[in-house]
């Protein structure tokens, strides 16, 4: 870490939630990203097999180069659509599932629903949120990074399945 000056724990608490909110926007942002992908990648199934049912499309595709081509471009396509699923689904873990094992873990819902109104609000008289959002931080970052990958390879895989589909249309 740096050797400059320390912040007070009120402003590292702040810029705490800043980053929060911004990792909150960053995943809104992937999520959404991900959902895109879904779509144009489901759209392009549908569009395949509907071709695949007519006498002048995919169907009709011959030699074994081309229905290879064809097929291995079904089957990127079909696993950039399961990446683009796998990026929105929700990431807790075994997280939440319990009470928090801090007492100041106030920052994620998984933990606040253990708590009866009470619990909370006397937990929030005495909180310290820099150690709970420290730990929440840390484990959106995780979260954000596989989906961001996860968006990432659906595309690539996406693009590279519907070039094998052309290369198999324009070839066979």
């Amino acid at each position: 870490m740096s050797e400059g000056p320390r912040v007070s724990e009120e402003e590292a608490t702040r810029q705490a939630w800043q980053l929060q909110g911004a990792l909150s926007e960053l995943t809104r942002t992937a999520d959404a990203k991900a959902s895109f992908a879904l779509a144009i990648e489901s759209a392009t199934l549908a569009a395949m097999a509907a071709l695949a049912n007519s006498r002048h499309g995919l169907g009709q595709v011959s030699g074994s180069l081309p229905r290879a081509a064809l097929w291995t471009g079904v089957a990127l396509l079909g696993l950039s659509a399961v990446m683009a699923v796998l990026a929105v689904l929700p990431r807790h873990g075994r997280e939440g599932r319990t009470r928090a094992h801090h007492p100041d873990d106030l920052v994620f819902y998984g933990h606040i629903r253990h708590l009866t109104p009470a619990e909370l609000a006397d937990g929030l008289r005495g909180h310290r949120p820099l150690p709970a959002l420290s730990r929440q931080l840390v484990a959106m970052s995780r979260i954000l990074w596989v989906k961001q990958r996860l968006v990432r390879q659906s595309l690539l895989t996406a693009v590279a399945g519907g070039a094998l589909v052309a290369v198999a249309a324009l070839t066979g």
